[in-house]
């Protein structure tokens, strides 16, 4: 048993002709087929075919199907009644009139009774009867074609209940009438029958606590009084376990009377990760309302849709949700106003920076420093808004600024303490250079001589001091190599050292020093190599790092020198070079080794971390 709609289509309801009705007639008087054929199709909504005996039509039957059947009763071989016993036998459905001649109520009666649907007596008017004919078949036309297409319409609502992957199901009486396939498959997964259940109320498998509001909105339902369609509850399956259903109800007449027709699913994952859900973001609400830090959110008009206790007593708002509405803005100086909220915008079309600085401004007027952090609030694909964590930099603020006076006030007394020692050493020269005049005695010229190499190792102590102040001195920048070592060896003369620098295209990032380094590479090389006559410099990219290879062919550095290469005053003069050298790229995350072979040359690897080194390729336009 379907239920059916209660605006479902009537046979009564009128269905336009869009097409001619088709119409058997069968006759074996040839004149009144011609008549037939002339008066039915006069009007133009009607396509007569005819053929003189039963047979006859009963074979065109089997190849050609018509919408109405018009037959005369006394014909040879088969009668207009056992024509039509043939055709509600093979072809029930089509209409069928029976077209007699007068004073034969007893064919008529005989006709009825075998299933016709009409009758016409024969007469001498002979307009008025064909007229008479052609409203019959129109009439019982349309009245088949209303059947068919309610038939077709029930056909088509029973496929989508019996497929429908939703529990639906009829309650009237407050018991089960209807119920689709996937109810009873439901059903039968809670441990009850079919056939039990259908006795029973529907509140059977209705948890206690929710029998009472259930009862209530189904009788509200029934009066047209509930104004909820849609409502969860509880049921209990045969072991007394509980799932949750959530179902969509409307009022319908099942029957001739009033019942309900249910759309039902079972939610139970769905409400237990809903319900896991909120959990979560109750414990969320609870983490974060206890952080040191302020955390606020926003949405997309830029309107605080919450702030956490350590932001509203950081800014002001006493109240756990601030009076009134409050802006994103609202918590930032009027100067800094238009900038932020450009940032805003712009964050909310995927460009934003992940943190970014203001000047914030509390609800009395006074302002700080804080550096803001932005997370994307996703909902359904989207984003909703944006949750922020502001932090209050002044003491790091106040911290980098003593800082700078500090390093103001130290780079101030280095210049002066190294001009006055630059001073007092070219005045020690210049009595050493007298001294010498003056010195007669072999043994004094060889201890002034050395007096004049320990000043001149000061000297370059001195020179050194003001080199090492000036590393990190100024912010690190992408460099390009090539440059770097241009610049480098252009400050010494090499003779008949030959150099093949290969780095076109590297640029690395490093202190502002990095010539310095190259230049300490190619003075070492030139002073303690002994028959340098090449220097190369390539480069190697693995991907993780790039490799900066310094090479020379002298005669390289011994195995037991090398764990104290890299020591402050290591080395035959001063030992501060290839100590500034690394100290110079350790800056930026740069390593420095010696990895050559003694007797085959020096060899220094410089290893770039990867996100501190890129190649450029460079466009030649032509």
């Amino acid at each position: 048993m379907y239920f059916r709609c209660t605006r479902s289509l009537r046979p009564d309801y009128a269905i336009p002709m869009t097409q001619k009705i088709s119409v058997l007639y069968v006759d074996d008087e040839p004149p009144l087929l011609d008549l037939a054929t002339r008066f039915l199709e006069r009007s133009g909504r009607l396509s007569i075919a005819t053929v003189g005996s039963a047979k006859k039509a009963l074979d065109l039957l089997k190849t050609q199907s018509f919408d109405v059947i018009v037959s005369d009763y006394q014909m040879p071989a088969m009668n207009g009644i056992e024509f039509l016993k043939e055709i509600r036998q093979h072809f029930d459905g089509i209409p069928f009139i029976l077209f007699t001649g007068k004073g034969r109520e007893e064919v008529v009666i005989e006709a009825l009774n075998s299933g016709a649907d009409s009758y016409i007596q024969k007469g001498s008017d002979t307009k008025a009867q064909f007229a008479e004919l052609e409203q019959k078949i129109r009439v019982h036309t349309e009245h088949r074609r209303a059947q068919l297409a309610l038939s077709e319409s029930e056909k088509k609502y029973r496929e989508l209940v019996e497929n429908a992957q939703e529990c639906i199901y009829i309650i009237q009486d407050e018991k089960f009438v209807f119920y689709n396939p996937k109810f009873s498959e439901c059903l039968m997964s809670y441990g009850y029958l079919c056939e039990e259940f259908s006795s029973l109320s529907f509140l059977s498998f209705v948890h206690p606590d929710d029998q009472t509001v259930l009862r209530d909105r189904y009788f509200r339902r029934i009066t047209c009084d509930e104004q909820f369609s849609r409502y969860p509850f509880r049921a209990l399956n045969r072991s007394g376990e509980i799932r949750w259903w959530e179902v969509d109800a409307i009022r319908i007449v099942w029957n001739g009377r009033p019942a309900t027709l249910n759309f039902a699913r079972d939610i139970t994952e769905e409400y237990q990760l809903r319900e896991q859900l909120k959990e979560s973001e109750k414990i969320y609400r609870a983490l974060v309302e206890t952080l040191p830090k302020t955390v606020i959110e926003f949405d997309k008009e830029l309107a605080l849709t919450f702030i956490n206790r350590a932001g509203r007593e950081k800014f002001g708002y006493p109240d756990k949700v601030c009076t009134g509405p409050v802006s994103a803005l609202d918590l930032v100086c009027p100067d800094e106003r238009p900038r932020v909220r450009e940032i805003y915008l712009q964050a909310f079309s995927g460009n934003y920076p992940q943190v970014h600085e203001a000047i914030a401004q509390k609800s009395d007027g006074s302002t700080f420093p804080m550096e803001v952090y932005l997370t994307p609030i996703v909902k359904k694909k989207k984003v909703k808004g944006f949750r922020v964590l502001c932090i209050d930099i002044s003491r790091a603020k106040d911290l980098q600024d003593r800082l700078v006076q500090a390093n103001t006030k130290l780079n101030r007394m280095c210049q002066i303490t190294r001009h006055d020692f630059n001073n007092k050493i070219i005045a020690l020269m210049g009595y050493l250079d007298l001294a010498r005049e003056r010195a007669g005695d072999g043994e004094i010229v060889q201890y002034l001589q050395k007096i004049g190499a320990i000043v001149g190792i000061l000297e370059a102590q001195v020179q050194f001091t003001k080199s090492y102040q000036e590393i990190g001195q100024y912010e690190p920048k992408w460099q390009d190599l090539s440059a770097a070592i241009a610049r480098s060896r252009a400050a010494l003369a090499f003779g008949k050292i030959n150099l093949a620098i290969d780095t076109g295209g590297v640029e690395i990032y490093a202190d502002m020093l990095l010539e310095k380094v190259f230049y300490n590479l190619f003075d070492n090389s030139r002073s303690h190599g002994e028959h340098v006559t090449s220097v190369s410099i390539s480069y190697r990219n693995t991907g993780r790092s790039l490799d900066i290879l310094y090479e020379d062919n002298g005669v390289g550095i011994p195995a037991e020198d090398k764990p104290r290469l890299f020591t402050c005053g290591f080395g035959k003069h001063t030992g501060l070079g290839l100590f500034l050298s690394k100290e110079i790229l350790a800056t930026t995350g740069i390593t420095l080794h010696e990895t050559g072979e003694f007797g085959k040359g020096a060899r220094f690897e410089i290893t770039v971390p990867q996100g501190s080194y890129r190649i450029v390729t460079h466009v030649t336009e032509g």
